[in-house]
């Protein structure tokens, strides 16, 4: 990997993955076999664990730890634990939580904390002034992590669509941000699917804990991680209507507009297509639409992408349009109707 930055303690906190945070931890001389008398570090690596499959509710409503040195220490016991499950799935939705939070964090940091990381993984990349481009990025780090994840279904992320210029490739901050969030991901990744040997009892026990409770909701969770996104035409009909009535301008309550937003972004596509969507709605606003729908994407206030209600939260409000719909019948969320419809089209 390439050079360091030099990074605060309250840096290291939200860079936990860099050298550096490594070095801070070995000079407090932890030691995985103390962390029998180190329960905040253990408990706070659970929370981590936790929050890729929201297991031990009353854990994951606790406010971060205060003290930057627990803090810093429990990304690697996490890690560790994780290593220690070897459950592909897991140790894959451990990877991407960890980066979506890190990518939260870069959006407001300044270009030498950006640039640092991205040279930490040997990126070519420089600053930019080119109209809103922030950086040009040379384009076999930009397909490294362009062809990736969600990245892969956009068109606005095909390298044809972008402006390149002797093997350089303009891209804005965010855009930065989010090719560094997949980097992440994937050393993350690598990471928890290291052999792990000599593992003191005590994370042994958090182990077995963390790997019984995951294997228990791994079939739900599942249905979500799945790669395929749906063409507009598998739309299940709740979102369908939605759409109808958003193109001919007509109302939809906030059950309504909540649900085809997340569904909408959950599909890949882009903040820009689903602002111009609700352009022809009475009340129309640019800049309101444009900030809700950031919001629910992740990118204002908490930082956390919201998720699609459940079908019996739509039928609750009133808002289910088929309940009769044989597929809907079978399926708990909207995001799952076109997996469980091919699923059922196999099957006859």
């Amino acid at each position: 990997m390439g050079e360091s930055i030099l990074l605060t303690p309250v840096d290291l906190v939200k860079y936990p993955f860099l050298p550096e945070a490594k070095k801070y931890v070995a000079e407090l001389g932890i030691d995985l076999n103390d962390l029998g008398e180190l329960e905040s570090i253990v408990d706070r690596a659970k929370v981590r664990i936790a929050a890729t499959f929201e297991f031990l509710a009353h854990m994951q409503n606790q406010a971060p730890y205060k003290k930057s040195e627990v803090e810093i220490a429990a990304f690697p016991v996490a890690a560790f634990v994780v290593a220690g499950v070897k459950d592909k799935t897991l140790a894959e939705r451990y990877a991407l939580s960890e980066a979506k939070k890190i990518y939260n964090y870069l959006l407001d940091e300044k270009d030498n904390v950006i640039l640092g990381i991205a040279k930490f993984f040997e990126w070519d990349i420089n600053p930019s002034k080119q109209g809103p481009f922030s950086y040009t990025l040379h384009f076999v780090y930009y397909l490294r992590n362009a062809t990736k994840g969600r990245l892969v279904h956009s068109p606005e992320w095909k390298l044809v669509n972008r402006q390149l210029d002797k093997g350089q490739v303009s891209v804005t901050k965010n855009e930065v941000c989010r090719l560094l969030q997949e980097e992440i991901k994937n050393y993350i990744e690598d990471r928890t699917k290291e052999e792990v040997t000599k593992i003191p009892q005590l994370l042994q026990d958090v182990i077995e804990e963390i790997k019984a409770e995951f294997l228990k909701r791994k079939p739900h969770l599942s249905e979500f991680d799945q790669k395929i996104q749906a063409e507009e035409s598998e739309y299940p009909p709740c979102i369908m209507d939605f759409l109808d009535r958003t193109a001919k301008g007509q109302h939809l309550s906030h059950a309504e507009r909540f649900t085809l937003v997340t569904y909408l972004l959950h599909q890949g596509i882009g903040v820009d297509r689903i602002v111009n969507l609700f352009s022809n709605v009475a009340d129309f606003r640019e800049d309101k639409t444009r900030y809700q729908v950031e919001h629910l994407a992740g990118q204002r206030g908490s930082r956390t992408p919201y998720r699609t209600y459940n079908c019996s939260t739509l039928q609750t409000h009133g808002v289910c349009v088929n309940p009769n719909d044989p597929v809907c019948k079978r399926i708990r969320n909207p995001l799952t109707y076109h997996l469980r419809k091919k699923s059922i089209k196999k099957r006859e």
